[in-house]
């Protein structure tokens, strides 16, 4: 019997052109799409540009545009490269929309209604340069764990540690590199300890993580950490109503998980061709126990934040929690992190324009992508190998000795079963 799903991969920073990194993600996601369609499922498949977050808004400065037009314009490109990749979104959208504003405030008063959002004063790092708090990301310094430097403030992506940008050893401002100060400022809080039970209940149960994801998932848990979800101006976002916060943005990974919501919204409503309303939407994909199965494509970076926060916040508005979410690695290529200093940063359209057939690395990431969360390297000598051996040796040589043998019957073939398919391939 056929089965109905909703499909989404994480959705690409607008802040700059993609990278072959994000490539495998979306041709892992559109395997696993083009093979449910082929058994006859009906799948829907939402994707997006994050278009919100400071580093869009400084940017966006410096290249003298206003934010939107900044991130639309990476959101443009993003499509059309996506696009030559044979990538098969049913939509790409921006959280920077009048629908994913609804549905985020929506979210905000859900949570708020449960008693799970309260007042904090924190204290931050505030750079005197810039006059600004500096976001996760335009903070940088040694990993507190491992000991990486140049690391961002939210995350190291050589250990995979999550941690507050207070933590990092030699912080710097990752704008005009002085070192910040700490100034405190009250934001809002979700209290997760409240809701702890209902997220490890998910955690465990059979089928949503795979087992290596599920422990990391469980240590996040034993310490599990409230989530701050406002940020100081100025900031690219949606500003809070609530008065209690007045001044205050929505963090961009509050709205950015539920621009999945937003866009499937504007997709069955705007775009499909059997369009329904947004209720119907929700009954059909959203509710608890929808006949639907609601499945998200993730780096193993972005864990965390669709593991434990997702699930709560998807709980707090009364819809379903993900049915699954399969994780992948990083890519390195030839076994190094890409870097645009090292020279080992490769954008997508870089490969596209260079004359190189996009289907030979749609071949070679479904090659070597499985159920686990180890790193894929493109090295381009086993890249050279493995399209040698698999496609121009193995697959060409078939389907040569096949119309050979074609050619010498005359006739057309019935199937995989004509015993001269089943000839050719001994």
């Amino acid at each position: 019997m056929s089965e109905r799903y909703l499909v989404t991969s994480a959705l690409p920073y607008a802040n700059g052109s993609i990278h072959l990194g994000h490539m495998v993600e979306h041709v892992q996601t559109d395997v696993y799409v083009r093979f449910r369609r082929s058994t006859g499922d009906q799948v829907t498949w939402i994707c997006a540009a994050d278009a919100h977050g400071t580093p869009i808004e400084v940017n966006a400065a410096k290249a003298a545009m206003s934010p939107k037009e900044f991130s639309e314009k990476y959101r443009k490109e993003h499509h059309e490269d996506f696009i030559r990749f044979g990538i098969s979104h049913d939509t790409y959208y921006t959280t920077d929309s009048p629908e994913n504003e609804r549905w985020a405030y929506r979210f905000y008063d859900a949570l708020k209604a449960k008693g799970l959002i309260y007042k904090k004063s924190v204290e931050q790092l505030y750079c005197e340069t810039d006059k600004r708090f500096l976001p996760d990301r335009f903070v940088k310094g040694t990993c507190p764990r491992c000991g990486t430097p140049d690391q961002y403030g939210d995350v190291c992506e050589n250990c995979g540690t999550t941690y507050d940008p207070r933590e990092l050893k030699n912080p710097y401002c990752s704008i005009c590199r002085s070192k910040p100060i700490l100034r405190t400022s009250d934001h809002a809080y979700v209290d997760l300890k409240k809701v702890a039970p209902q997220i490890k209940a998910w955690v465990d149960a059979e089928g949503h993580l795979e087992a290596p994801v599920r422990e990391q998932v469980r240590g996040w848990l034993a310490d599990l950490q409230d989530w701050c979800i406002t940020r100081d101006a100025p900031y690219f976002g949606f500003p809070v109503k609530d008065p209690e916060f007045a001044g205050k943005f929505l963090y961009v990974w509050l709205d950015a998980p539920i621009g999945y919501l937003s866009s499937a919204e504007h997709y069955f409503t705007q775009e499909a061709k059997e369009r329904i309303s947004a209720e119907e939407m929700e009954k059909t994909y959203l509710v608890p126990n929808a006949p639907s199965r609601l499945e998200h494509f993730i780096g193993k970076d972005i864990l965390r934040f669709h593991a434990v926060f997702w699930p709560a916040m998807m709980a707090a508005v009364g819809f379903k929690t993900p049915d699954r979410i399969p994780v992948h690695g990083h890519l390195t290529l030839n076994g190094q992190k890409m870097s645009k200093a090292r020279g080992t940063f490769v954008t997508a359209r870089t490969y596209l324009d260079s004359g190189l057939d996009p289907q030979l690395l749609r071949y070679y990431y479904a090659a070597n992508l499985g159920p686990n969360v180890t790193d894929l390297d493109l090295s381009m000598e086993e890249f050279r190998n493995r399209i040698n051996a698999d496609l121009a040796n193995n697959v060409a040589n078939l389907a040569s000795r096949v119309f050979a043998l074609v050619q010498k019957v005359g006739k057309p073939l019935t199937g995989p079963s004509d015993e001269r398919v089943v000839e050719a391939t001994r």
